[in-house]
């Protein structure tokens, strides 16, 4: 079976279209001199004077080039999580 992934993120419809920088670095939990690096990488930013806008379509189709494909954890990992996942927990009776 195939998935087919979106360039953009499933929040768009409650999402501006444009955000500044400031408000891009909230929303992405980037820097915003980081943002504006990538948006600019992205083509991305609109100028109008002094104010700069990042389309965040355009962004995030950008970002879609850098996702890695999922990986198992190491075997070592899993085992230690499942260990956690049944042990009993602080105070509790056994």
């Amino acid at each position: 079976m195939g998935y087919s992934y979106k360039c953009y993120s499933d929040t768009k419809d409650f999402m501006k279209k444009y955000v500044n920088a400031e408000e891009g670095a909230v929303i992405y939990g980037i820097s915003k001199s980081r943002i504006i690096v990538i948006a600019r990488e992205a083509g991305a930013v609109y100028k109008a004077g002094n104010s700069a806008l990042i389309n965040t379509e355009l962004f995030e189709e950008y970002l879609e080039q850098f996702r890695e494909s999922a990986r198992s954890l190491p075997k070592h990992l899993w085992n230690k999580l499942k260990e956690n996942t049944n042990a009993p927990k602080t105070g509790e009776n056994q």
